[in-house]
């Protein structure tokens, strides 16, 4: 599947907009890009290995609820695009 970053994430995931992860559920994605890119970890997940509030999570261009990243029951498949953006604070 295809993970694609945007913003601030961008140099923990060495500058790369688009990456490939072999993965068939979310937590696996996740734990696939943490491991491919170990700067990554404590910017992306909390103290608990949830994705944090900060950022949003969008499967196929549909943004994903808030709930732990470990209960998301999706299956995904090579086709499957999942953006992961970071909120701005400012106004």
């Amino acid at each position: 599947m295809k993970v694609v970053f945007s913003g601030t994430l961008l140099r923990f995931v060495d500058y790369s907009k688009e990456v490939d992860v072999e993965a068939t559920t979310l937590p696996e994605c996740i734990e696939q890009l943490v491991l491919k890119f170990p700067g990554l970890g404590p910017v992306l997940l909390d103290g608990r290995s949830q994705v944090r509030e900060t950022h949003q999570l969008f499967l196929n261009g549909e943004q994903l609820e808030r709930a732990p990243t470990a209960a998301h029951p999706a299956q995904l498949g090579e086709r499957d695009t999942l953006f992961i953006m970071t909120a701005i604070a400012g106004g």
